[in-house]
């Protein structure tokens, strides 16, 4: 019997990798082929499927060889802990993920300790549910509750982790985090500020002692870029001739080119620089920053903002302000949040509906004195 079948989709049979189509039920094959391998050693056999003739033929030639030398069974046997396959996944992480970092310190608080010795087979959907309802009854490092998002975040590195011991061939079992139903964080928060409130921060922050925090914090109101991206930010970056800036390595992944308004521009003409340093807002000796947490806290107190107004509340106050000019459509203001998923700049579609409306009211003058005259440009006959 040959050892390489194509297995039919439809009335579940294998036939032989020459046919088109199957003898059986007389369909024809599909494109996307299932090959089936089987072999047998010592009334043994072995069988699995794969999805192309390349990859059964190798499948076969490894398992013939660890069955002739006695270790296929006992490799079978041999399923990985939960820490064993996280070693090769965190290579594999620092290579292809910026936030590898996030994931290294929920696994290492939250999963090492409870799955870590654990082979994946014995990491059940009630260990994981369980987990859960642990996490919602207990608080973080600053005494806060976890959040439906941090636990989400955990759950989710498990899953990936064992997808990839499967994706990887380490592992052949089922995922068990995909018989657990996620917590669905509300992320719709939209933080914002009164038009007093701007005005009583801008006033701080071009008084403020260090102008290097106040210049950052005006230059993220009037830009909306994100906290990593303004310590990032370099003096290469900005074109000020033309009134571009250029984001490198962002959070969603490809560089972006923005345009800089004005003020934007006047902030940075007028920004003191660091001497032999790149970058524009630097940190201690020059060197890129890696906290503002002392002076956000000073530059809020003094400017009375409510205690729990965050850093990244500036970007959410760009983008109502944009949203709400009735000058920019859902997707210049997506890409100028340079957000992957659209989905995300939809939290703000409530404004841009509103400024729709208004823009439509310039309609109502079309039979008033105020009538505003149009050139539509018809042609005569």
């Amino acid at each position: 019997m040959p050892p390489i079948y194509i297995h039919c989709p439809f009335c579940k049979t294998d036939q032989s990798i020459k046919n088109k189509k199957c003898k059986k039920c007389g369909r024809l094959f599909p494109k996307q082929k299932i090959y089936r391998v089987r072999v047998e050693h010592n009334g043994r056999v072995v069988t699995k499927t794969c999805p192309t003739l390349e990859l059964a033929r190798q499948i076969e030639a490894k398992i013939k060889a660890e069955l002739v030398a006695g270790e296929y069974y006992d490799r079978r046997k041999r399923i990985p802990t939960l820490n064993e396959v996280w070693g090769k996944y965190l290579a594999w992480l620092k290579e292809n993920k910026k936030g590898w970092k996030a994931d290294l310190n929920r696994y290492t608080n939250h999963l090492q300790p409870r799955f870590g010795k654990k082979q994946l087979d014995k990491i059940s959907p009630f260990d994981i549910e369980r987990m859960m309802i642990e996490l919602k009854k207990s608080t973080n490092a600053r005494g806060k509750p976890y959040t439906p998002q941090t636990i989400k975040h955990i759950v989710a590195l498990l899953r990936r982790i064992i997808n990839k011991a499967i994706k990887w061939g380490l592992y052949d079992g089922d995922n068990p985090v995909s018989k657990v139903t996620l917590p669905k964080p509300n992320n719709e928060l939209v933080e914002y500020l009164e038009p007093d409130q701007i005005k009583a921060l801008w006033e701080v922050c071009e008084n403020y002692h260090d102008k290097q925090a106040g210049n950052l914090v005006l230059f993220a109101l009037v830009t909306g870029l994100r906290r990593g991206e303004l310590f990032k930010l370099e003096w290469s970056d900005i074109d000020f001739d033309n009134g571009w800036l250029h984001i490198r390595n962002p959070k969603g992944g490809k560089d972006q080119i923005l345009p800089l308004n004005q003020t934007a521009l006047n902030i940075l003409r007028n920004h003191p620089r660091v001497e032999d340093s790149p970058y524009v807002f630097p940190g201690k000796d020059g060197k890129m920053r890696t906290d503002f947490k002392t002076s956000w806290k000073r530059i809020k107190k003094l400017a009375g903002l409510p205690e729990n107004f965050r850093f990244h509340g500036l970007r959410h106050v760009y983008a109502t302000l944009l949203a709400s000019s009735g000058q920019v459509n859902p997707y210049t203001l997506q890409k100028l949040l340079t957000h992957k998923d659209f989905k995300t700049t939809q939290r703000y579609s409530h404004l841009l509906e509103q400024s729709f409306k208004e823009s439509a009211k310039v309609m109502d003058s079309i039979k008033g004195d105020n009538m505003v005259s149009v050139n539509f440009g018809v042609r005569k006959a």
